[in-house]
C-alpha cells in the first residue's frame, strides 16, 4: 500500500446523508450505509441535485466527526455542485481544502472498499506512520466502475 499526498481544493457535495458509527456498521443487522447507497440510486437523487459539475463522479463524504474512528460521523452520498444554498429536500457538506492521503481501491467491489478501509485503519494505527488523520472530512470518490479511491484528510 503506497498512498500519495494530494492537495485538494474545497468542494461542495449535495446528496443524502446519515449519521452513524463504525461499531453500528460492523453489524449487518444495524448497518445503515448499504441502505444509504441503495436509496441514493433507487430514488434517483442525482436528478434532484442542482448545478452538478460532473454526473459521472459520485462522492461518499465522511464529516462532522464526533471524535475519531470510534465516534459518530456523518456520511453523505452525492455529487459535486456549484450550488451554495442547501436544497430543502437534500443535504450539503463541504470537503475541506487541504492535504489528503489517497488510497487506491484495488478491487472495485464492496469487499474491496471495506478491505481498503481496513488497510487505512492499520496504516494510521501504526505509531511509525508519518501522517496523522485530521478527522475533519474524508471522502470516497467513484469515477467510473473501476476507478475508486479514498481520500483521508491529514494534519
Amino acid at each position: 500500500m503506497n498512498p500519495e499526498v494530494r492537495q485538494i481544493e474545497e468542494k461542495n457535495i449535495i446528496g443524502m446523508s446519515i449519521r452513524t458509527m463504525n461499531e453500528r456498521e460492523s453489524n449487518p443487522e444495524t448497518a445503515s450505509i448499504p441502505g444509504l447507497w441503495k436509496n441514493f440510486f433507487e430514488y434517483n437523487v442525482m436528478a434532484q441535485i442542482p448545478k452538478v459539475l460532473d454526473k459521472s463522479v459520485v462522492y461518499g463524504v465522511y464529516s462532522d466527526y464526533e471524535s475519531d474512528a470510534l465516534g459518530e460521523y456523518k456520511l453523505l452520498v452525492g455529487l459535486q455542485s456549484d450550488e451554495i444554498i442547501k436544497p430543502n429536500n437534500l443535504d450539503m457538506v463541504g470537503i475541506e481544502a487541504g492535504d489528503y492521503l489517497v488510497f487506491k481501491v484495488t478491487e472495485a467491489s464492496p469487499v474491496g472498499i471495506m478491505d481498503t478501509w481496513a488497510n487505512i485503519e492499520t496504516y494510521f494505527n501504526d505509531d511509525t506512520t508519518t501522517y496523522k488523520r485530521a478527522y475533519k472530512s474524508d471522502f470516497e470518490i467513484y469515477q467510473g466502475s473501476n476507478d475508486i479511491s479514498i481520500h483521508i484528510g491529514i494534519l
